[in-house]
């Protein structure tokens, strides 16, 4: 079955977020790496780290301030409930935005993969403020350029020492743990192996964990003026040499710890790991051939990313038309919006990603979403989608009408646009029974034709 006619429109559905209603031009995959990124207006004024840290750390003053005042303290609590939540908001709409505007689709979902890569979850409440800020802050930075830049600046970012709760990590030989009688928290070293860079099996021990919890000791947050974020504390780090897969770091103080974080991004295991996860992300499955050819660039380059990618879009794998992977909850939402265009308000998009159970940043866990289909394509799952499809193709009707455009008309617009001659016959079928054109936009949405990529 040809679900795709062109191989613009296979990147797209495939590599992208979907084809959007109304746009003039389809950039290539390797056009797309090398164009400058789009920055949607709403990810542009989102409040920066520095200031979510300096409230956060006025927040926590009020606090100790308010501890023999119940009154106060309420009061305090409500403020900084909203500060999280109203900041949480904002960022998970900006994210929406981004992803249902921009041209530049491949782009968008390499930043979203290594954001999820790199995963912190608002279960965690102290995350609320500062959930998009690892995306924003680095991920956008350094998606196209050296593994080993992106693993340092999310490493280093205030959100991951938070979530990992590594600013509780202390030498215990460190002045500051013989003082306070503190220890090491192995944490964030133990998903930096696991899940940053080799990955499970591939023969780190427990060791490797605490020598690397050793090496990145000390490295917490900061949260007034000046020098608000990443701080290193010399008191609070372990002394003398760590030994890190065999190899022996003699440095002192901060430059331990980089150290062994530019060799983890570069070892051979590293590039392994990448590449089976990009494969499995775009591709649903894990070609042999393929994933060792993207590992290969990666090590040749020095853990360029760009050599990665591009063996990844150069592959016969990517371009069958027929579907290999069953879209998440929120590739499907945005897919759908951009299909037809419509405007859904920020408590709306909201709203639908926590019905389908996808809530922005809020993986659940360190692992981020997975990326098995059998996780999104459950009886529940599909009514729910169902529900929302039904909810999304009203809405759809009532703006056409609105603009004075002609349902039907709409209709054909939005199956030109994402099947131009290769509907498939089945969804023809189902849409030529289907009563009144919510009906059929929602069965559009729901085929196997649009909810596989």
């Amino acid at each position: 079955m040809s679900y795709y006619p062109t191989s613009e429109i296979v990147s797209e559905q495939r590599f992208g977020f979907g084809p959007k209603l109304g746009q003039e031009r389809y950039y290539t995959l390797s056009e797309q790496l090398s164009r400058p990124a789009f920055t949607h207006s709403s990810l542009k004024v989102l409040p920066s780290t520095q200031s979510i840290l300096i409230k956060m750390g006025e927040q926590g003053t009020k606090r100790n301030k308010a501890k023999k005042d119940p009154d106060q303290m309420k009061m305090v609590k409500d403020q900084t409930k909203q500060f999280f939540r109203s900041n949480y908001r904002q960022q998970a709409e900006a994210r929406y935005q981004q992803s249902i505007h921009t041209p530049l689709g491949f782009q968008e979902r390499l930043i979203q993969f290594w954001s999820n890569h790199f995963a912190i979850s608002v279960d965690n409440r102290r995350l609320l403020p500062l959930a998009a800020h690892i995306e924003n802050d680095v991920i956008r930075n350094t998606w196209n350029r050296n593994f080993s830049e992106m693993l340092s600046g999310v490493t280093k970012h205030p959100a991951m020492l938070i979530y990992l709760d590594n600013q509780q990590s202390i030498g215990p030989n460190s002045k500051l743990g013989k003082r306070r009688g503190k220890g090491l928290n192995e944490n964030l070293a133990r998903e930096i192996l696991e899940l940053h860079t080799l990955g499970v099996g591939s023969g780190y021990s427990q060791r490797d964990v605490l020598e690397l919890a050793k090496a990145i000791s000390g490295w917490g947050v900061k949260l007034k003026s000046p020098n608000v974020g990443f701080r290193f504390s010399e008191s609070a780090h372990e002394p003398g040499s760590v030994t890190l897969l065999g190899r022996r770091y003699n440095q002192i103080g901060i430059r331990q710890g980089e150290l062994c974080l530019a060799d983890l991004a570069v070892h051979a295991s590293t590039a392994e790991h990448l590449a089976r996860k990009l494969c499995l992300h775009f591709l649903g499955s894990e070609p042999k051939e393929l994933s060792a050819d993207m590992a290969q660039a990666f090590v040749r380059s020095k853990g360029q990313l760009m050599p990665m990618y591009k063996e990844l879009i150069k592959s016969k794998d990517i371009h069958v038309s027929s579907p290999v992977r069953f879209r998440t909850p929120k590739e499907w939402l945005f897919a759908v919006v951009r299909s037809v265009n419509i405007e859904l308000t920020e408590r709306q998009a909201l709203n639908t990603l926590n019905a389908m159970g996808q809530p922005p940043f809020k993986p659940g866990s360190p692992a981020g979403w997975s990326d098995r289909d059998s996780d999104y394509n459950s009886p529940s799952a599909l009514t729910q989608r169902m529900q929302v499809a039904n909810r999304l193709a009203n809405l759809a009707v009532k703006s056409a009408k609105q603009l004075d455009l002609k349902p039907q008309a709409l209709l054909q617009d939005v199956v030109n646009t994402l099947y131009p001659d290769a509907l498939d016959e089945h969804t023809a079928t189902a849409l030529s029974k289907a009563d009144g054109v919510p009906m059929k936009l929602a069965l559009l949405w729901l085929s196997p034709q649009f909810q596989y990529r």
